[in-house]
């Protein structure tokens, strides 16, 4: 077996003209841009024409194993630097592109097969040209909008697995696409796919790796998805557990601040018939004030949460609202009308999403002298907006580095913008603002409600 093959692309290596235009242009523009529109249709990664022509181009030396295995690298290599520059991480983009890659092999491997077995059999001298170089076209063709129907019909099940089992397990998910990627070890081992006695065994064992492959993933995904979903259930348990234990606390120290506030008051009163103004003023400042101002900020934060209908989300931002008053900042949240979260984003991402917003802000704001943060969520124009603000140690923060995720970058920011990236380039419709001017950094995050 050949390992490598330089493809012969000018028009002498051909039989004839019409030989090269069909296989040596054709085929390779077509097997490539299949390649490709899969993967753009899996991933919502659009793109420019010439990607196509390059795709058919570099496609052309797919004509042995190791062929193979150069394209898929140097073609996700291009994808990962060139179309995406690094946004979306290479081990989503990696396992995406080696699935589509998976799909159209296993579609052509039956159907390109049959086809061929087909025009052997209804024509009595077959002619080896134009097989070769002729019928390629329509196999690539028909076998492309097979595999086309599936990563439409696999495609929710797919964006789930990148989420359960492709973000938090990259080794496992890698191991698989891996033994998905060893279907070209048969491929490329089995010659003959048309000839009839050899069409049973290659359709089967091609169905079989199919089969094997989606019942792979779609096992360690609903595993996987279940073990989140547990975490996920003690997450928002812990979360409200915290909520309303400080809901009781607070409700000790207004029945404290209520038992007390007679004493404070005869205290008082018995200060000023002696005109002790020092001391009744020393009893405010010691007693009543810190009091007033312990409670007012705890029920200021309740009332605005009482509008977030998210109960997970309401006790989440309650826990990091908490965090910043124990670290006296500066806390502003609007939250003036009842929202409630559509089920566009995942609930888990929509939790992470916020999460990472306010660690990062919390963060940051510690380290800056106005140390403040705010916190705002409302709906106009049949969007949902998060909008998490705080102040920062500099006067203006260089986006553009933040936009490219250096790894020199001083700020709190930088690693959990990255993080939140990932999350927000599986939601291509949720549009994600940065703004920085005046020692303030500010994002702000624009879901659609339906």
């Amino acid at each position: 077996m050949q390992f490598f093959n330089i493809p012969a692309l000018l028009p002498q290596f051909f039989p004839s003209p019409l030989y090269w235009l069909s296989s040596g242009l054709i085929w390779n523009l077509l097997y490539g841009s299949a390649y490709l529109l899969l993967f753009s249709r899996l991933s919502n990664i659009h793109f420019k024409w010439w990607y196509f022509i390059i795709a058919g181009f570099i496609y052309s030396f797919a004509i042995s194993l190791v062929g193979n295995i150069l394209v898929i690298l140097i073609m996700l290599l291009i994808i990962y630097y060139f179309v995406v520059h690094r946004q979306i991480s290479f081990n989503i983009i990696g396992n995406q592109f080696i699935y589509a890659n998976f799909i159209l092999l296993i579609t052509f491997g039956c159907f390109g097969s049959l086809i061929t077995f087909l025009y052997n059999l209804l024509v009595k001298v077959p002619n080896y040209n134009f097989v070769y170089y002729v019928l390629g076209n329509l196999k690539i063709i028909v076998s492309f909008c097979v595999a086309y129907e599936i990563i439409i019909w696999t495609k929710k099940l797919f964006n789930s697995y990148i989420n359960n089992v492709v973000i938090p397990y990259p080794v496992l998910a890698w191991i698989i696409s891996i033994l998905m990627l060893t279907f070209l070890l048969y491929e490329f081992r089995v010659n003959g796919g048309g000839h009839p006695n050899k069409l049973p065994i290659t359709i089967a064992v091609t169905l079989s790796y199919g089969i094997i492959a989606l019942i792979a993933i779609k096992g360690f995904t609903n595993y996987y998805r279940q073990k989140a979903l547990a975490t996920t259930l003690k997450f928002e348990v812990d979360n409200l557990q915290y909520y309303t234990s400080h809901i009781e606390e607070m409700y000790d120290e207004l029945r404290r601040f209520r038992h007390d506030y007679k004493n404070v008051l005869y205290s008082l009163t018995g200060s000023l018939e002696n005109n002790d103004v020092t001391e009744a003023k020393n009893i405010l400042n010691r007693v009543l004030i810190p009091s007033e101002d312990s409670i007012t900020q705890k029920t200021s934060v309740l009332s605005q949460l009482e509008n977030v209908q998210n109960l997970d989300l309401k006790s989440l931002i309650y826990n990091k609202a908490m965090t910043a008053l124990k670290d006296n900042l500066k806390l502003t949240i609007e939250i003036d009308e009842p929202i409630k979260f559509s089920n566009v984003i995942e609930p888990l991402d929509l939790i992470r999403i916020l999460s990472n917003l306010l660690d990062n802000a919390i963060k940051a704001a510690k380290q800056s002298k106005d140390r403040q943060v705010s916190i705002s969520l409302f709906t106009k124009d049949n969007n949902q907006w998060i909008i998490v603000g705080n102040s920062t140690k500099t006067k203006s923060l260089n986006l553009q580095q933040l936009s490219n995720n250096h790894n020199n970058l001083e700020s709190a920011h930088g690693l959990g913008l990255k993080n939140l990236r990932m999350i927000l380039a599986r939601y291509p419709q949720v549009q994600h603002e940065l703004s920085s001017k005046d020692y303030w950094f500010q994002q702000v995050i624009v879901i659609p409600s339906k």
